[in-house]
Order: structure tokens, then sequence, then C-alpha cells
């Protein structure tokens, strides 16, 4: 199965979720910092992630700034040239399964949606 991305991460939140209607289809995106390496040598990473589905609604009062994250999915690569006139490459990942760690942040409010009212499963699975 050459043919299939699979990319899995660990990481944490750059920004609290957003959620967007793209065609009648919701849409979860937010920044996740990937860090890799040690002392002089770590480096950090920042990966678009989306989610679609009816499970962006659940997840995006979950999903806070500071939250540790960990998920798979298909890693593609957006290139765009700035208003500067510099050359940019978005690294995405469009996600079929993403878990809050127990580590992350915790909603605040206590009006936000909680684990349990999520079923017990932040996994996204399609």
């Amino acid at each position: 199965m050459a043919d299939l991305s699979n990319f899995c991460f660990t990481g944490r939140l750059g920004a609290d979720a957003q959620v967007k209607n793209i065609n009648d289809k919701k849409l979860l995106e937010v920044s996740v910092a990937v860090n890799t390496g040690y002392g002089n040598n770590k480096k950090t990473t920042w990966y678009k992630i989306k989610v679609w589905g009816n499970r962006a609604d659940t997840l995006a009062p979950l999903f806070l700034k500071g939250c540790a994250v960990a998920g798979c999915g298909e890693l593609s690569t957006n290139e765009w040239d700035g208003n500067d006139g510099k050359h940019h490459t978005d690294l995405e990942v469009t996600c079929n399964i993403i878990n809050l760690l127990p580590s992350g942040k915790k909603p605040e409010d206590n009006s936000a949606a909680s684990t349990e009212e999520a079923g017990n499963d932040t996994n996204v699975k399609w």
C-alpha cells in the first residue's frame, strides 16, 4: 500500500481550535507545535491540523491553546507566496484519529464540553 500517506504526531496546540462550515461540512482547524531533538539541536515544527465532520463541534471546546494532543492522518503541503514576495510552505495533517492527552490544559469554564460529555472518547475516526 505504497500509495497511502500516514503521519503520526504528538505536540501542543498553538491556539484555540476554530470551527468552520465548508459546503455544509464542519471543519476544525488548529496549529500544533511538534518538538524534535534536544539541547542545542532542539527544533519546533508547526503543523496545521484539520478534522472534518460532526466531531469538530465536540472537540473544539476541548482543544485549547497549550493542550497536548496526539494524532494520525494524511500529511500534505501547501505552498504559497506571501505579499512580501517570500515563498512559504505549510505542513497540513488531515486527521482521521486525534486524541487529547491527559497532560494537556483542561477547559477552565464548566460550561465547556468535558471528555465524558463527548462520550469519553476524544478519538476522531471515520
